[in-house]
């Protein structure tokens, strides 16, 4: 999962680099257009207007005409052939642009505008980009000759040619009261200077320059400003960001989500009572402990209802026949004619209680082992010592069999919880003093890291088709003596074995009948020997 989240980290760090990315080129390229927007708005007029003044004069007198048109720009003013122009500005004015404008370098730009012949552009510039003193040199010398042009005819004609001049612009151009100004502007044209770039009103800006006489100005304005682009290029960024993140954490969560499904698939088949659903755990590789997890929840639900329904079946089979037993036994002893008789039947209860507690013993141990958390106190056990306390036991249960344990089990040693390990001999060795007829033995050998414990006897033996049946819980043989026991020994013996890592299994004995060998772990002081 470790690896699943990285990769998701990963994607994400890249999604938001390729949004840092994009950003910066959409705020570049609007950036550009708006300050495109601007300087043709606000120049191109004053080169329309020059344009006009060249295309107007004959071509013997253009070059006067320039340098006269010189004298009123604080920034250089030139012809120069089209194709001396940088490739996109020829493609803009091919495409029938009038004016233009480019960068020749950092914190500089041109505008050009075409004159009549079409082979040749005026250039203006290059302008510095743009301090409050440089915008008004930049717009001075237009807006001079703009001036010039209302101061050479009377005041009757000037509304003509000022119609004229605002067709060459984009914004108005007009005759104004110079205390219609502000103040600030006023003071300034007062002391001499010629043009004055100033803001009025809402963040407006607007240029004025005096007429002869002092009471009139030519103003221009308002000049167009730059857009707060942040907000505009957030925007158009997120559009052009979403997509590909919406696009890229589906790809990134979608294996996530297909691999999510099945532990869903496997949830739902479980609530429906399919105990045996599992996820493969293969074809969840990035959610692969996750699955394993869920598989392991779903190994210990399965083993606890299972467990569950065997034990009613025990309870509403095994327990019927002892419990059967002591009523009726109860029943007799009210009917017993004498002592000895009373006696007797005392006694059969008493076996019956016995019976009762043991079956009841092995429900509650097989169901501890089989549902409880193994948690094994393995200490090293000498085998000799386990029997010494375990056969005497059932030879006095079975006096017609015989015991007998290996020659040298002093030698034999197994690491192992000591309850546990007792409980296990004691089952196979109470199983098969059931099954003799007229020996046990004990033998065990040591095989490297292990040591094989083996319980013969003389019975019948078990068919090779039950051997494996044997050890599931509550199954019983139909040759089981007398139909004692609730078929749970054998079942406890592999899982007591089995959690001390070691096997269980049936075999033929060589005394004819049935040998049962487990496999125990040796002491770690002794699995090198």
């Amino acid at each position: 999962m470790t690896r699943l989240f990285i990769g998701l980290y990963i994607g994400v760090l890249a999604v938001l680099f390729a949004a840092w990315y994009i950003h910066g080129i959409v705020l570049t390229q609007r950036s550009e257009a708006d300050l495109a927007r601007v300087i043709e708005t606000a120049h191109g007029g004053g080169a329309r207007l020059v344009a006009s003044e060249l295309d107007a004069a004959p071509p013997e007198s253009q070059v006067q005409t320039l340098n006269r048109l010189r004298e009123r720009f604080d920034y250089p003013v030139s012809i120069i052939a089209r194709t001396d122009l940088p490739s996109g500005i020829q493609r803009r004015l091919a495409t029938g642009a009038d004016v233009s404008y480019f960068s020749p370098r950092e914190k500089a730009f041109v505008v050009v505008a075409i004159l009549s012949n079409k082979s040749e552009v005026v250039r203006l510039g290059p302008f510095p980009n743009y301090e409050l003193i440089e915008i008004e040199n930049s717009i001075g010398g237009w807006l001079r000759l703009a001036s010039v042009k209302l101061e050479s005819v009377s005041l009757e004609n000037r509304t003509a040619v000022l119609e004229e001049i605002q067709q060459k612009f984009e914004f108005p151009i007009e005759m104004a009261k110079r205390r219609e100004l502000p103040s600030g502007t006023q003071e300034r044209l007062g002391k001499g200077t010629e043009v004055v770039f100033f803001r009025q009103g809402d963040d407006r800006w607007f240029a004025a320059t005096p007429l002869t006489g002092g009471t009139e100005v030519v103003r221009c304005g308002p000049f167009p400003s730059f857009e707060r682009i942040e907000q505009k290029a957030a925007a158009t960024t997120l559009a052009f960001v979403l997509l590909p993140v919406a696009l890229a954490i589906a790809l990134l969560l979608r294996p996530v989500v297909l691999q999510l499904r099945r532990v869903e698939h496997a949830a739902k088949s479980i609530a429906e009572g399919d105990l045996s659903a599992r996820v493969d755990e293969h074809r969840v590789r990035a959610a692969k402990p996750l699955a394993e997890a869920f598989n392991n929840m779903a190994n210990r639900t399965e083993t606890v209802v299972r467990t569950q329904r065997e034990l009613l079946q025990a309870v509403s089979h095994e327990l019927r026949t002892p419990l059967s037993r002591m009523r009726f036994a109860i029943d007799l002893i009210e009917t017993a004619h004498d002592d000895a008789e009373r006696k007797q039947r005392l006694e059969s209860l008493d076996a019956a209680t016995e019976e009762l507690d043991g079956l009841v013993g092995e429900l509650l141990s097989y169901v501890q082992m089989e549902t409880a958390e193994p948690h094994l106190n393995c200490e090293d056990i000498a085998l000799d010592q386990t029997l010494g306390v375990l056969l005497p036991k059932y030879e006095g249960l079975y006096p017609e069999v015989e015991f007998r344990a290996d020659d040298n089990p002093a030698e034999t040693l197994v690491s192992a919880d000591r309850s546990a390990f007792q409980r296990a001999i004691g089952n196979l060795v109470s199983n098969a003093g059931r099954f003799a007829k007229s020996r046990v033995t004990v033998t065990a050998e040591s095989n490297g890291k292990s040591i094989s414990i083996n319980v013969d006897d003389d019975g019948k033996g078990i068919a090779e088709a039950d051997r494996q049946r044997v050890f599931e819980p509550f199954v019983r043989l139909d040759d089981d003596a007398n139909g004692q026991g609730a078929g749970l020994g054998l079942a406890l013996v592999r899982r007591i074995v089995s959690r001390h890592g070691g096997s269980v299994e049936v075999q033929t004995s060589p005394l004819g009948g049935c040998r049962i060998t487990t496999i125990w772990p040796k002491p770690a002081a002794l699995e090198a020997e």
